[in-house]
């Protein structure tokens, strides 16, 4: 697993960011720019959010991810944490989602024994789809060892039965992420420090179902 630090800010506040990233030229950008498009998925009681919300130190959130348009081009994915230690866990698809059973031991993909893995990794199989989140990363590495993602243009939407919402929300917050190896938290701290950046915990799940009164989030 990795160390990630999350750190929201105002998006009124992206002056610094810009300013910040280029005070060494370590900090160089290693992808382009894209757009990223999540569907989270919770069972009827949010027990995933409950479970994140109470600070339970090993927790999992279930998703669905595509890039850009081609949403015929999406995976899934297993959010593992523990602590401020992540890990994704993700299977590909071979076609567009149209149904509820994603999650699910219905999902023919399953039952290829080359995907029984990822198997092991959902302990819920109620699971339903609940939020959409959209927004525009920007990639960028330092000193080779530190990746740094920033989001902004965060959008929110409600999903049922894979129906969006009309209502779309977007998001006044960014949210910058350093992730790297637990041997190089040093290194992470000491950029961190000049950043002046507050580190805080972030979950742009969350803070989607807040924005809609499902979940108390701040």
């Amino acid at each position: 697993m990795r160390n990630e630090i999350k750190i929201p800010i105002n998006r009124d506040f992206r002056l610094h960011f810009d300013q910040w990233k280029d005070f060494d030229t370590k900090i160089f950008r290693h992808h382009k720019d894209r757009y990223i498009n999540s569907i989270y998925f919770d069972d009827d009681d949010f027990i995933t959010a409950k479970n994140n919300l109470s600070g339970i130190s090993e927790r999992r959130k279930y998703r669905i991810r595509w890039y850009g348009e081609d949403q015929n081009n999406f995976r899934y994915e297993v959010k593992l944490k523990k602590n401020n230690f992540g890990k994704k866990i993700y299977l590909n698809s071979e076609k567009s989602f149209n149904n509820m059973d994603l999650f699910s031991f219905k999902n023919k993909i399953f039952e290829r024994k080359e995907n029984n893995f990822f198997l092991s990794y959902i302990d819920n199989f109620n699971l339903k789809p609940k939020l959409k989140i959209n927004y525009l990363r920007s990639y960028f590495l330092y000193n080779e060892k530190i990746r740094i993602t920033y989001d902004k243009n965060i959008n929110y939407n409600l999903v049922n039965n894979f129906k969006i919402g009309k209502e779309n929300i977007k998001d006044f917050m960014d949210v910058i992420e350093f992730k790297f190896k637990p041997e190089n938290i040093g290194l992470a701290q000491e950029l961190i420090q000049k950043s002046k950046f507050v580190p805080k915990r972030f979950s742009k799940y969350l803070r989607g179902l807040h924005i809609f009164g499902v979940a108390n989030y701040i």
